[in-house]
């Protein structure tokens, strides 16, 4: 059976699934959207061949090389489509093909790298703040240096001495720990196409992850800012920008508190402090930019200068499999390592309402 005949068999499959009772239409229905996508895309190749075929029939074209076939014998790596595809049907507990299964063995079933890939590219989309923050690689327990106290550079006289300037380094011990999440889903679900399964897997364990990794940001920055007064308005907000220094400001707060606190705050032309750009996220106060993110307690306003915190994060994402007999369903743990700490508590203050 080739491809075009499973995508109509799982097609007829999925009709007279959507009448059973307890069916996940959303599931479904993302399926269906897949595999009718990837079913148009075989239709438009097979008409392409179909045009050149009848091109070189009729003289418009000539063959001048000929590739040779794929030696059956060989074993695609974990950073393949091929492999992608062998690692999530294993996951799916789908029955392998010769190659598939000679590529899992060779690689010892290890995680597809196209599938860490995708899910920590839901990770970067769903954690802003890691871009913001200065990050490194790393599962292991490591080292950082944050610059702290960073003089000008000075004019010099040819011979004369030069007198090292008195710049400090603090060092800031990472120690990543697992984040996981596990979903847990039914057997039905095993049924996904591949490519609905890979973007399903990863848009739940991404942006599941991704919340707690923000989180843990906005935890270590809130606890390390020091106070720069308890009362919410153009003075408090003058103050707190005037106490934090540095080439990457921004203000961190959330919906709420953008909305009912700084919002209503007027300058002295009545206008609000607040400017927007057609959305929250392009909101900035004084010119300095507003990061939203819902982790900040009410009533709190933070700035600071966002690399002076640091995180690390291991370069692969685990992802684990076991099927639960009682429910009849399959669980799916993702794990993650991170830690994040704050380098230099001066770079962050905070206004906080009867705080």
């Amino acid at each position: 059976m080739n491809r075009k005949e499973e995508i109509e068999a799982r097609l007829a499959e999925i009709r007279a699934e959507v009448d059973n009772e307890g069916a996940d239409i959303d599931a479904l229905t993302e399926e269906v959207r897949a595999l009718k996508n990837e079913q148009k895309e075989i239709e438009n190749m097979a008409q392409k061949r179909s045009e050149l075929r009848k091109a070189v029939a009729g003289g418009a074209g000539e063959v001048i090389r000929r590739f040779p076939k794929a030696d059956k014998e060989s074993v695609y790596g974990i950073e393949s489509e091929e492999y992608r595809t062998a690692w999530l049907k294993n996951l799916q507990r789908k029955e392998l093909n010769d190659m598939e299964q000679r590529a899992f063995t060779a690689s010892n079933g290890a995680i597809s790298k196209l599938v860490v890939n995708d899910i920590m590219s839901v990770v970067r989309d769903h954690a802003p703040l890691m871009e913001r923050i200065s990050m490194v690689y790393s599962a292991a327990k490591i080292t950082y240096y944050v610059e702290g106290t960073t003089n000008e550079a000075t004019d010099h006289t040819e011979n004369a001495q030069i007198t090292p300037s008195g710049d400090t380094l603090t060092a800031v011990e990472l120690s990543p720990s697992e984040i996981v999440k596990m979903v847990q889903v039914s057997d039905a679900a095993q049924q996904m196409s591949i490519p609905v399964f890979n973007a399903w897997l990863s848009r739940t364990l991404g942006e599941a992850i991704a919340r707690k990794i923000n989180n843990k940001i906005i935890t270590a920055i809130s606890a390390a800012a020091t106070s720069a007064g308890t009362t919410i308005d153009a003075a408090g907000v003058q103050t707190l920008l005037g106490s934090v220094k540095g080439e990457s400001v921004s203000i961190l707060c959330n919906r709420k508190t953008l909305y009912n606190k700084l919002l209503p705050i007027q300058d002295n032309s009545k206008s609000s402090i607040v400017k927007f750009d057609g959305t929250y996220e392009s909101a900035r106060v004084y010119g300095v930019e507003v990061l939203v993110d819902d982790n900040v307690a009410d009533d709190t306003v933070i700035a600071g200068d966002m690399p002076k915190a640091v995180g690390a994060i291991g370069e692969d994402i685990g992802v684990r499999q076991a099927y639960d007999i009682d429910t009849n369903s399959y669980k799916y743990l993702g794990v993650a390592m991170f830690d994040t700490k704050v380098g230099i508590s001066s770079a962050f203050a905070k206004l906080v309402v009867g705080g």
